[in-house]
């Protein structure tokens, strides 16, 4: 499935009017509005903005198996998967950190969404240290297979490696007055070297951000 096909299975199955952009050097780009209903379902701090699985389910309808990241306790009734979380009392599928993945199944998944706390003080509040972005791409560039997507909402670009991973979207995440703006980005794996999916030279020319230091990733 494209995404100029995802694109109008969103306005389709949401009924919101068309965000979504086809940018000139292929990744899709938009905005999204997502009004002052301020509910969490859960009552989870920290939990998605209302309306946003919803949003994201629209957009990979074609999904086969979800997992939730920093799951907490996400809403599975707008987006039926298993979860992950280093906090065993959320009760999720698997309870591992997400620096380290290797307990978890990731070639199982094709659709992972994550949501990590955004500060230090974030993270005080979920009784942990702040999480380093860069190790928890890497644990997941390290199990999950070619092709398979991640869905990540922070208020940052996460670093990440080049040959690894491949940015297909960014969509920015506007909530109301007074809330923080976050970004949503879709990161696609690339093949690894040698299965024959994609070749070291696609992967190398693919769509990058210029010199934006993040998007280097690490060496």
């Amino acid at each position: 499935m494209d995404w100029p096909a995802r694109i109008e299975s969103y306005v389709r199955l949401t009924k919101f009017p068309r965000s979504l952009f086809i940018a000139e050097d292929g990744r899709v780009v938009g905005t999204w509005i997502m009004g002052n209903d301020y509910r969490v379902k859960s009552g989870y701090y920290g939990g998605y903005p209302a309306g946003y699985l919803r949003r994201v389910a629209a957009l990979f309808p074609d999904r086969r198996k979800v997992l939730h990241v920093f799951s907490g306790r996400v809403d599975l009734g707008a987006m039926p998967g298993d979860t992950v979380d280093c906090n065993p009392a959320v009760a999720p599928t698997w309870v591992a950190d997400a620096h380290d993945l290797s307990p978890v199944p990731l070639a199982e998944y094709d659709l992972i969404l994550a949501d990590p706390p955004y500060s230090v003080e974030d993270a005080e509040r979920y009784r942990t240290t702040m999480v380093k972005r860069n190790v928890v791409m890497r644990s997941l560039a390290a199990g999950i297979a070619a092709g398979a997507r991640v869905v990540w909402l922070d208020q940052v670009l996460p670093m990440y490696r080049r040959d690894e991973w491949v940015i297909e979207a960014v969509v920015g995440i506007v909530k109301s007055t007074n809330h923080r703006f976050r970004v949503m980005t879709i990161f696609r794996r690339l093949a690894r070297a040698g299965d024959g999916k994609v070749s070291r030279k696609q992967a190398s020319t693919a769509p990058a951000f210029g010199s934006m230091e993040a998007e280097r990733g690490m060496p």
